[in-house]
């Protein structure tokens, strides 16, 4: 009983995590970093007027204190509850993870928005997500079920890992272009895009080729091909609208969704990508 309710509650902290995520894309998209100039406090207040930019970022912190919050509760709980000493550690870590990520946030005020510290910033906030993601699914029926079915997964493992790594470095590249606007790393951040979406495509392959009727393979590698494609579309969106239009009359609100939305959704590429890999590790143990 103790267990199904650590999988509940962690399946309840990555979609705040995943709802802090996409605030603080919107901090950035609306250029609201510096709305608040004080840290920890907003304007010397727990509650400062929410008005202008100062909603956005305001947001942004509260949502954070309340996944630090539940991400500490979640180490103290599997700490007393979990006889897996490795998924101990893991939670352990993923507090680390986020009060680190609260200091670089609090960083990024105090000195003014720094383009590294912005990036390794947003980068720290993907991986947590994804850190959240498998805690998920290790502390699911799942996972601790004896009754999975043994099999060779190689050949959609190998693409996958790539995958993965192509992924993580379109979040870089990405975060590196929101913070920088470097032309040059823009193209790279297009043409590893696409790499990216051959990968997904070549995952989605394998499984239909080789594992056909394993609904547990089939569905993930469907969504992931899904979310690939769709971020695609997001990506040439925000290139429109930040390149392209950049000199013209734009609707800001358009250029705020796809520019957010590309981010957001990057965000869940790497957590579904690592909840796949984790579930075909599970399957070859």
């Amino acid at each position: 009983m103790n267990r199904l309710w650590i999988s509940r509650y962690t399946k309840l902290l990555a979609g705040v995590t995943f709802l802090l995520i996409i605030a603080g894309g919107l901090v950035t998209s609306t250029k609201s970093g510096l709305s608040v100039p004080d840290w920890p406090l907003s304007y010397g207040q727990l509650m400062p007027p929410m008005v202008g930019g100062i909603r956005f970022e305001h947001t942004h912190r509260m949502i954070a204190s309340l996944v630090g919050l539940m991400t500490f509760i979640l180490a103290i709980w599997t700490g007393f509850a979990e006889s897996r000493k490795w998924l101990r550690w893991v939670s352990i870590a993923a507090f680390g993870a986020v009060v680190l990520q609260g200091i670089l946030g609090g960083m990024t005020v105090l000195f003014l928005l720094p383009a590294p510290i912005s990036i390794f910033h947003a980068c720290l906030a993907q991986t947590f997500f994804a850190l959240i993601v498998s805690l998920a699914y290790f502390t699911s029926r799942e996972w601790s079920s004896s009754e999975i079915s043994k099999q060779d997964l190689s050949d959609v493992k190998k693409p996958l890992s790539m995958l993965i790594f192509l992924t993580y470095l379109q979040l870089i590249l990405g975060a590196t272009v929101r913070h920088t606007a470097n032309h040059y790393v823009l193209i790279s951040h297009i043409v590893s895009g696409f790499l990216v979406l051959i990968h997904a495509i070549v995952v989605m392959n394998k499984v239909f080729r080789n594992h056909e009727g394993e609904k547990k393979l089939i569905l993930p590698a469907i969504g992931l091909a899904l979310i690939t494609l769709f971020q695609t579309t997001l990506g040439m969106g925000s290139f429109v609208y930040t390149a392209m239009l950049r000199q013209t009359i734009q609707p800001q609100a358009g250029k705020i969704f796809f520019v957010t939305a590309h981010q957001s959704l990057g965000a869940l590429l790497l957590a579904a990508s690592v909840f796949l890999f984790l579930r075909i590790l599970r399957a070859e143990k």
